[in-house]
């Protein structure tokens, strides 16, 4: 038998809550190799892990996962192109530079990697596509060269040594700019990217930081009193699965012998289903099981709430169930709206330049590259009109804008309007008399309404019932 069957007297097992949690969990209910206390002290020194954390919880939590991705996906709206100086041949260039590189799904990773991890450097290989570089493949300096930070490619995290073989040098020129092969050929463990085609941007923190920090990072304390919560109802449910079956045989008149202990242990093994057995009246079986009372559901609903708030979205948003009411379409609207908006704004002066440089490739001026800018971010249709319509009916919302939020004209409108009542529109157009609605009722005054022919008088002759009301009595 293994040592843990026999324990001492006042000893007593590790519980199965416990033995399952330490195995995945720190005491704080932070994943097994992590130390939030640690990052919030020096989040610049412990940027990847920090990077690590926000992928475990992206993969783990569904409410991370939706809200990253609604980031990505609804911040590409269509991009407008503003050419100040003409179009022209411009444009032609422009459009199959855009197409080249897939213009989308270059803003996609780019506010995917910045939603997840605070930072994003990305390399324009000439105009032929743009590399994104994740975090712990580079190094990030804290000099600033012309109003860029220096980015180094960390070449001790792969290290990758090129031999003079022709195919190497092949693969090598479409992997790596050619800065960086050389720097692999020299054998250099810190390696720094040309400024003039790097780009790099980062958010939550100062331009003297060395790194930014993801928006995710405040929602990870209450993801780790999550974990505490859903890996106890784990353990509950299978401490009542593993009950223990206690025999107590003999007591104070009935010493038991060792072969009657040894019987009575052995009765049940191998045995299922139903069992009859009959026992001496100081032979006692019984099941034990754990506690099965864990932490309601309210306390669960409560974390939601607090993570909804950290990331500015809101459950039905997350659901995809509409706009839900008033708070929940504010929510909808200006939290994670603004959150998309302030890493979407790194976008334009990024394009704007990697545009100007393909213009300069091909012989024309910089002055005729267009200013770049996106169509307005549009999470939930139905809750924007939604909230509008509530703001104009009970915040005084102006009409101007109800109409241009609606994608009407305002000025249009009005004039249209003014004329409507100058003609006596309304009175033309009242709607007519329909058959099914049998006779029009006539227009009234205000105040109370006259009193009906046919409705009961308090003189019993004069009543429209022949009989009395049904418990009163005859008079």
């Amino acid at each position: 038998m293994s040592e843990d069957k026999f324990l001492e007297l006042g000893q007593s097992k590790q519980s199965t809550y416990s033995r399952y949690f330490k195995n995945k969990f720190t005491v704080n209910g932070e994943p097994k190799g992590y130390d939030m206390q640690k990052y919030a002290q020096d989040p610049q020194g412990n940027i990847v892990e920090l990077a690590g954390l926000a992928k475990y919880y992206y993969i783990s939590e569904g409410m991370i996962m939706r809200t990253v991705n609604i980031i990505r996906d609804y911040s590409v709206t269509d991009i407008k192109l503003d050419y100040s100086k003409g179009k022209g041949k411009t444009q032609a260039i422009v459009d199959s530079f855009l197409k080249r590189i897939d213009i989308t799904k270059f803003c996609k990773d780019f506010m995917f990697e910045m939603a997840m991890t605070g930072n994003c450097f990305c390399y324009d290989r000439d105009g032929e596509y743009i590399d994104i570089y994740p975090l712990d493949l580079i190094d990030v300096s804290n000099v600033i060269i012309d109003g860029k930070q220096q980015v180094f490619y960390d070449n001790s995290q792969v290290e990758i040594s090129l031999e003079n073989d022709t195919d190497d040098e092949k693969l090598m020129s479409k992997a790596y700019p050619p800065e960086i092969q050389k720097g692999i050929k020299q054998n250099r463990s810190k390696i720094p990217f040309d400024l003039n085609n790097s780009y790099f941007s980062k958010m939550n923190s100062s331009r003297y930081d060395r790194y930014g920090i993801s928006f995710l990072v405040p929602a990870f304390d209450d993801l780790s009193r999550k974990n505490l919560l859903k890996e106890a109802e784990r353990s509950t449910a299978s401490g009542i699965i593993d009950q223990i079956l206690h025999i107590k045989v003999g007591d104070k008149d009935h010493i038991p012998q060792e072969k009657e202990v040894l019987f009575y242990s052995e009765l049940f093994n191998g045995k299922t289903g139903s069992i009859r057995v009959t026992t001496p009246h100081y032979v006692s079986l019984e099941w034990i099981s754990p506690n099965a009372e864990i932490f309601g559901e309210e306390k669960f609903l409560e974390i939601d709430k607090d993570l909804l708030s950290t990331l500015g979205v809101s459950l039905t948003l997350l659901r995809g169930e509409g706009g839900g009411n008033y708070s929940e379409g504010m929510l909808n609207i200006t939290g994670l709206i603004r959150t998309i908006e302030s890493i979407r704004s790194f976008l334009p002066p990024i394009i704007e330049d990697m545009l100007v440089k393909e213009l300069a490739r091909n012989g024309i001026n910089a002055d005729k590259a267009p200013k770049v800018s996106f169509n307005e971010i549009v999470i939930d249709e139905n809750a924007r009109l939604g909230l509008v319509q509530w703001l104009f009916e009970h915040a005084g919302l102006p009409y101007k804008v109800l109409f241009e939020e609606h994608g009407y004209d305002y000025d249009y409108m009005k004039l249209e309007r003014i004329d409507e009542n100058k003609s006596k529109d309304d009175e033309i157009f009242e709607l007519r008399n329909q058959p099914f609605q049998g006779n029009v009722v006539e227009k009234k005054e205000a105040g109370r309404p006259e009193k009906n022919l046919s409705e009961r008088k308090s003189d019993k002759s004069q009543s429209n019932n022949e009989q009395p009301r049904s418990g009163v009595k005859e008079l």
